[in-house]
């Protein structure tokens, strides 16, 4: 129970990194329109949300590290997969991203596959 649970906050942090990175980009882009490369990634750098995100995703990763001592690997990864549908619904909420039919059915599966996964056996 330890390591899922680590591994699902693991997933949350995921999704707000990614989630930071879209915001910090769209605001970068807003902002400073089209302008040579350097200084794009200097704003970016410069975002509050990228630098959100850069913290989310480091602090993930060693969510990821501590949960791999208590659940295999094999078991693990599948539920690390869940953050893809945490990204695809706070898109479309959060961001007014559109979800098609495909992409609903797509995250279902993912949810479904990590459910068997990590199923206790009989």
């Amino acid at each position: 129970m330890t390591g899922f649970l680590i591994i699902m906050a693991g997933v949350v942090l995921e999704v707000l990194g990614q989630v930071a990175f879209k915001r910090g980009a769209q605001r970068v882009m807003h902002l400073s329109g089209e302008q040579p490369v350097l200084l794009y990634w200097r704003d970016l750098a410069r975002t509050p949300w990228i630098q959100l995100g850069i913290v989310s995703q480091i602090v993930a990763l060693l969510f990821w590290i501590a949960a791999l001592n208590f659940v295999p690997l094999s078991v693990a990864f599948p539920f690390a997969s869940l953050s893809y549908c945490g990204v695809a619904a706070y898109g479309h909420y959060w961001l007014g991203e559109r979800l098609s039919g495909r992409s609903i059915a797509a995250v279902v599966m993912i949810m479904t596959g990590a459910a068997l996964v990590g199923w206790p056996p009989r």
